[in-house]
Protein backbone atom coordinates (compact mmCIF):
# COMPACT_ATOMS: atom_id res chain seq x y z
CA UNK A 1 0.00 0.00 0.00
CA UNK A 2 2.96 2.25 0.62
CA UNK A 3 4.06 1.85 -3.08
CA UNK A 4 1.01 2.55 -4.63
CA UNK A 5 0.01 5.73 -2.35
CA UNK A 6 3.65 6.94 -3.24
CA UNK A 7 2.92 6.88 -6.77
CA UNK A 8 -0.47 8.90 -6.50
CA UNK A 9 1.35 11.30 -4.62
CA UNK A 10 4.29 11.89 -7.00
CA UNK A 11 1.97 11.75 -9.88
CA UNK A 12 -0.61 14.02 -7.99
CA UNK A 13 2.05 16.92 -7.56
CA UNK A 14 2.89 16.35 -11.17
CA UNK A 15 -0.41 16.88 -12.26
CA UNK A 16 -1.05 19.40 -10.04
CA UNK A 17 1.71 21.15 -10.79
CA UNK A 18 1.11 20.73 -14.81
CA UNK A 19 -2.40 22.23 -14.25
CA UNK A 20 -1.07 25.60 -12.33
CA UNK A 21 2.14 26.05 -15.11
CA UNK A 22 -0.13 25.78 -17.96
CA UNK A 23 -4.08 26.92 -17.24
CA UNK A 24 -2.55 29.63 -14.61
CA UNK A 25 0.65 30.33 -16.72
CA UNK A 26 2.99 29.92 -13.73
CA UNK A 27 6.06 30.80 -15.82
CA UNK A 28 8.86 29.72 -13.33
CA UNK A 29 6.60 26.08 -12.67
CA UNK A 30 7.05 25.29 -16.40
CA UNK A 31 11.15 25.25 -15.45
CA UNK A 32 10.36 23.04 -12.05
CA UNK A 33 8.57 20.62 -14.04
CA UNK A 34 11.51 20.46 -16.64
CA UNK A 35 13.66 19.77 -14.21
CA UNK A 36 11.89 17.08 -12.69
CA UNK A 37 11.07 15.42 -15.45
CA UNK A 38 14.90 15.73 -16.71
CA UNK A 39 16.07 14.03 -13.49
CA UNK A 40 13.14 11.35 -13.79
CA UNK A 41 15.44 10.93 -17.30
CA UNK A 42 18.94 11.08 -16.01
CA UNK A 43 18.67 9.02 -12.82
CA UNK A 44 16.76 6.09 -14.86
CA UNK A 45 19.51 6.50 -17.70
CA UNK A 46 22.17 6.14 -15.07
CA UNK A 47 20.41 3.25 -13.36
CA UNK A 48 20.36 0.77 -16.62
CA UNK A 49 23.87 -0.55 -16.63
CA UNK A 50 24.37 -1.50 -13.01
CA UNK A 51 22.75 -4.58 -12.21
CA UNK A 52 21.59 -3.20 -8.52
CA UNK A 53 18.48 -2.03 -9.47
CA UNK A 54 16.34 -5.00 -8.96
CA UNK A 55 15.46 -4.21 -5.25
CA UNK A 56 15.51 0.03 -6.20
CA UNK A 57 12.74 -0.40 -9.20
CA UNK A 58 10.43 -3.24 -8.02
CA UNK A 59 7.33 -3.30 -9.82
CA UNK A 60 4.54 -0.49 -8.57
CA UNK A 61 1.10 -1.71 -7.10
CA UNK A 62 -0.82 0.63 -9.21
CA UNK A 63 -2.40 -1.10 -12.47
CA UNK A 64 -0.91 -1.08 -15.65
CA UNK A 65 -4.34 0.95 -17.36
CA UNK A 66 -3.86 3.62 -14.64
CA UNK A 67 -0.34 4.16 -14.73
CA UNK A 68 -1.08 4.41 -18.71
CA UNK A 69 -4.12 6.72 -18.93
CA UNK A 70 -1.96 8.64 -16.38
CA UNK A 71 1.65 8.63 -18.68
CA UNK A 72 -0.77 9.27 -21.40
CA UNK A 73 -2.44 12.60 -20.39
CA UNK A 74 0.85 13.87 -18.88
CA UNK A 75 1.95 13.40 -22.42
CA UNK A 76 -0.86 15.15 -24.06
CA UNK A 77 -0.77 17.77 -21.77
CA UNK A 78 2.75 18.66 -22.30
CA UNK A 79 2.42 18.28 -26.01
CA UNK A 80 -0.43 20.95 -26.51
CA UNK A 81 1.62 23.26 -23.87
CA UNK A 82 3.95 23.11 -26.65
CA UNK A 83 6.82 21.59 -24.44
CA UNK A 84 8.43 19.30 -26.81
CA UNK A 85 11.90 18.62 -25.22
CA UNK A 86 9.78 17.81 -22.26
CA UNK A 87 7.80 15.32 -23.14
CA UNK A 88 10.68 13.90 -25.08
CA UNK A 89 12.05 13.60 -21.78
CA UNK A 90 8.94 11.94 -19.84
CA UNK A 91 8.33 9.28 -22.43
CA UNK A 92 12.15 8.12 -22.58
CA UNK A 93 12.04 8.26 -18.82
CA UNK A 94 8.98 6.30 -18.57
CA UNK A 95 10.54 3.90 -20.81
CA UNK A 96 13.52 3.57 -19.04
CA UNK A 97 11.77 2.90 -15.74
CA UNK A 98 9.79 0.28 -18.10
CA UNK A 99 12.87 -1.69 -18.72
CA UNK A 100 14.08 -1.50 -15.02
CA UNK A 101 11.25 -2.65 -13.95
CA UNK A 102 10.83 -5.88 -16.53
CA UNK A 103 14.62 -6.82 -15.57
CA UNK A 104 13.69 -6.08 -11.87
CA UNK A 105 11.06 -9.34 -12.20
CA UNK A 106 12.96 -11.11 -15.12
CA UNK A 107 15.50 -12.13 -12.66
CA UNK A 108 16.06 -15.12 -10.49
Amino acid sequence: MDQRFDWIARNGVLAGALFLAIVEHIGWLEYAIAAYVWWMLIASVWTIPGSAASSRNAPPAVPPPAAIAFDLAVLAAMFLAHWYWTVFAYALSRGCIALLQARATSKP
